[in-house]
């Protein structure tokens, strides 16, 4: 046999019996619709935030970039066509094999105005 336990004689306890059917003091009622979904605002959340100026800096550094290779492009087109421009008149010459000279001054010239100019 189980030994008995003694009973508190006119001590009630400081918490009530819990029950599952109905709430007691103690319990906090819940309020809260489960059912029921949250009306949805139109005004962007924190992460659509953080998206949209990732997009934005993204598209700033793409156009940025595209200038750059542009101006690039541009810099090494003038370049060659500068080398091939010196190229022909330093490559011209006459029917028996001599280099031409008068190229190769006019050259000359043209490089020594642009260091004045500088």
């Amino acid at each position: 046999m189980k030994p008995k336990t003694q009973k508190s004689q006119g001590i009630p306890s400081k918490k009530p019996t819990v029950s599952h059917a109905k709430a007691t003091q103690w319990q906090k009622p819940n309020y809260k619709q489960k059912g029921k979904p949250k009306p949805k605002t139109d005004k962007p959340n924190k992460p659509e935030i953080r998206q949209m100026i990732r997009k934005q800096n993204a598209a700033k550094a793409e156009a940025e970039r595209q200038q750059v290779r542009a101006e690039k492009e541009a810099r090494i087109k003038a370049y060659k066509k500068q080398r091939l421009e010196k190229t022909k008149a330093i490559s011209k010459r006459t029917q028996r094999g001599q280099p031409l000279m008068k190229d190769r001054m006019q050259l000359l010239l043209k490089q020594i105005e642009e260091m004045k100019k500088r």
